[in-house]
């Protein structure tokens, strides 16, 4: 069994040895298995140190290949600095999305693994609500210690916009409720905790989405 490196790789080493060895490892159903799937991944170089870089990863066939470079024709694009690509893989920064990174780490595909459908039906495709989508949303979390850790995801094929089209901004104490359970989403937003700038048409047809692959998961988490 591969395991996640105890202390941090350079970018380059992770994408195109860790994630690899890991996917190995990963029992996939016939669902998964027939998957076509391209994700960009843009790690933006931090000053003085790991530079970075842009790679493709094309699951199909129950396989992964890598290469060099964001193609156009990604389904799906991951945008963030290398700086909080490893404060969220090896430092727990922000708490909230490093547990989510940690439970796909621990569970594999059943942490995003849609159920069957009651009577042994056809599993929801979590990909078909996210192929309508097209657009760059940019999630930022505020930090107590200063600066902000942001994340970028591009949903839709196209090139890279210089900026995003909508912004979701939550700070750190809210991001720390939410993860808790002390405070919902919904009421962060209504009380002005969770602010939402640019698009809104766009973060709604997300959020739609995700509503409904949390339904169809009966609750699970």
């Amino acid at each position: 069994m591969s395991s996640f490196p105890a202390e941090p790789v350079s970018s380059r080493e992770f994408i195109e040895e860790v994630v690899p060895s890991l996917f190995a490892d990963v029992a996939l159903g016939e669902t998964e298995e027939a998957i076509d799937l391209k994700v960009g991944v843009v790690l933006r170089a931090e000053e003085g140190g790991d530079q970075g870089g842009e790679w493709t990863l094309h699951f199909i066939g129950g396989e992964i290949g890598i290469t060099d470079g964001r193609e156009d024709a990604c389904q799906i694009s991951f945008v963030l600095s290398v700086a909080d690509w490893r404060a969220a893989l090896w430092e727990r920064r922000p708490v909230l999305v490093a547990e989510a990174i940690e439970s796909v780490l621990e569970s594999g595909p059943n942490a995003w693994r849609p159920p069957a459908e009651p009577g042994g039906g056809v599993r929801l495709d979590p990909l078909k609500g996210i192929s309508d989508l097209a657009g760059l949303i940019e999630g930022v979390i505020g930090s107590e210690a200063g600066g902000d850790w942001r994340l970028g995801a591009q949903v839709g094929p196209g090139p890279l916009p210089e900026t995003p089209q909508a912004t979701i901004r939550l700070g750190a104490e809210q991001a720390e409720a939410i993860r808790d359970g002390s405070l919902h989403p919904l009421e962060a937003l209504i009380t002005g905790q969770l602010q939402l700038d640019g698009d809104l048409g766009l973060i709604l047809q997300l959020q739609a989405v995700a509503m409904t692959l949390s339904m169809a998961g009966g609750g699970r988490r």
